[in-house]
């Protein structure tokens, strides 16, 4: 029977083979001609694995930016400060009107002199509408009280003038529809007259309901200026005006 002593022996010499066989098989450099890659001792470097490890870490941690109380160390171009802008320039400025062209002090004022005549006006919307002031999208507005008629407005002026501009508005959000407008000046009291200005404009629903028309001249002497409104040009409609401005 075998003794204690002989079995540890035995199992000593088994775990010293395998350890002979994890040597050779590991650790020990292999013939090219083996089954198994050779293992490399070194890098391409020339370094020892662990050195060229070691190497690459230390580099990282270089790279990453480091801070000192409040300061940051740079570690590339990409990371400086931009510098700072130079403030702008004091300057004055203010906004440029409109309708600076023409100054609201050269404004005529037509209800102070003179009289307005009209073939026709819708009593819910007066000629008074037409001059009180209020322009824009939705003001007040003179209208026909006859669809469909072509009608006249004629401003009588007490004493004759000098008319370098004229504004007026037209708006239409109904129909569709093609409205002309002409003016028409005269130097003699009434008896003759000369067109200064024919204009038409296309309203839809869906697309322009509203006209802004502003107009330069050189007109001398006028006594009256005559509005002549054709509301169905294309389509079906009443003639109206939003708001008439005169300027001197």
């Amino acid at each position: 029977m075998e003794t204690p002593r002989g079995r540890a022996q035995r199992r000593h010499v088994r775990e010293k083979a395998t350890i002979d066989h994890l040597v050779r098989d590991v650790y020990e450099p292999k013939t090219p001609d083996e089954k198994h890659t050779e293992r490399r001792p070194t890098t391409s470097t020339g370094l020892p694995v662990e050195d060229q490890v070691r190497k690459e870490w230390k580099a990282a941690l270089a790279r990453i930016p480091r801070f000192f109380g409040d300061k940051r160390q740079i570690t590339s171009v990409t990371e400086l400060p931009m510098p700072a802008m130079p403030s702008p320039p004091r300057l004055r400025k203010r906004p440029l009107e409109a309708n600076a062209a023409t100054s609201a002090a050269d404004e005529i004022d037509i209800a102070g002199c003179a009289a307005i005549a009209y073939t026709s006006e819708d009593p819910a919307h007066p000629v008074e509408h037409m001059l009180d002031g209020c322009c824009g999208p939705g003001a007040p507005r003179w209208m026909s009280a006859r669809p469909d008629t072509t009608e006249h407005i004629v401003i009588e002026i007490d004493r004759p003038l000098t008319i370098s501009g004229l504004v007026y508005e037209v708006e239409e959000t109904t129909r569709e529809r093609t409205q002309e407008v002409r003016v028409e000046a005269s130097e003699d009291g009434g008896q003759s007259y000369r067109q200064i200005l024919v204009q038409e404009y296309n309203f839809s629903p869906g697309g322009a309901t509203y006209q802004r028309e502003e107009q330069r001249f050189n007109l001398r002497q006028v006594t009256h200026l005559r509005l002549t409104i054709v509301p169905n040009k294309i389509g079906s409609g009443t003639a109206t005006l939003t708001a008439l401005r005169l300027f001197a």
